[in-house]
């Protein structure tokens, strides 16, 4: 079996209360399929008003807007075989045997909003502490075997150190009487998928850039910087200083690999002093206020986002039929 570290492994919907930056988006990528211009980092974000604020012990089972914009993980696991069968076929065409690894084993939460604003049960949290079961251990990885000269050429169309592999770039030799497509059976596999690019396969820049920027915003937002102070306070009659859920979140001290009792009743507290001032349903209604409104302001980019994501989905799930 051979291997090669050039498939790009499925998405990783997670956002984990255990970063020391909670972010939103996991682990994604863009695509020149995904089309929509990135607003310039730092930019201020217009407030929302938020005239509606479901009370809530857990976003879990809740949506946010910018969720049609982004790949789920179904559609991104499909994505990825259907790239690992049409790069196996176009290696067979050169008389090449080759299987594509298996993507990396990933914690994944039930929901991608499962643990966006940290941990929310308390009897979870007594037991695993700020970083949900299964997370804190790292995946067992094995390094792929090496591959050869032959076979890297064909795979990723070039040798040459000096060109990208699998991009436009590479390829174009012959090989045993074939032409080498443009980025090797990668690079095909990927065209055909309409997934070709510096970072293929994943999601588009702009609804990546939405996602987290929403929930780094809605830090700023009036409604959840008081709910914040209210937290703290709770947290502060629990023996814990903290100024919001993210600084207690990201507290050195529980960078261990098992959770201490002290951060287990940390974490707990969070957890209770949450429910008890509905941050997460404030917070929630100002993140998905946020999106709403950058949705609005990038329509057209999108709409086009969107139906590229239902093309591909489309191709993937016909390459997987055959």
């Amino acid at each position: 079996m051979n291997s090669s570290p050039v498939r790009g492994y499925p998405k990783a919907a997670v956002v984990l209360a255990t970063a020391a930056v909670l972010m939103a988006g996991g682990c994604s990528s863009s695509s020149p399929s995904s089309p929509g211009p990135a607003r310039p980092k730092g930019a201020a974000v217009a407030m929302p008003e938020v005239s509606s604020v479901p009370r809530l012990i857990t976003a879990a089972d809740r949506t946010l807007p910018i969720a049609p914009y982004l790949l789920s993980d179904k559609q991104s696991d499909e994505l990825t075989a259907a790239q690992a069968k049409l790069t196996e076929a176009c290696m067979a065409r050169f008389g090449l045997r080759y299987t594509s690894p298996a993507p990396a084993p990933v914690f994944r939460p039930r929901t991608p909003t499962q643990f966006r604003y940290g941990v929310t049960d308390p009897g979870a949290a007594a037991t695993d502490g700020f970083a949900p079961a299964g997370s804190r251990t790292a995946p067992a990885t094995t390094e792929p075997a090496p591959l050869s000269a032959e076979t890297t050429l064909v795979l990723t169309g070039t040798n040459d150190p000096h060109v990208k592999p699998s991009s436009t770039e590479a390829g174009g030799q012959v090989h045993k009487g074939r032409r080498i497509p443009v980025g090797g059976c990668v690079g095909e596999a990927r065209a055909r998928l309409r997934s070709e690019g510096p970072e293929a396969g994943g999601d588009a820049k702009l609804s990546d850039d939405i996602n987290i920027e929403s929930f780094e915003a809605s830090r700023q937002h009036p409604l959840v910087k008081a709910v914040f102070a209210q937290w703290s306070r709770c947290m502060e009659g629990r023996g814990f200083t903290y100024s919001d859920p993210l600084a207690a979140t990201s507290d050195p001290a529980w960078r261990t690999r098992t959770a201490s009792v002290k951060e287990k009743a940390a974490a707990r507290a969070d957890a209770d002093c949450k429910k008890r001032n509905n941050v997460v349903g404030v917070w929630y209604a100002v993140d998905a206020a946020l999106q709403r409104q950058a949705i609005e302001k990038n329509s057209v980019a999108l709409a086009k986002i969107k139906k590229a994501i239902g093309t591909r989905v489309r191709l993937a799930s016909a390459v997987l039929a055959e």
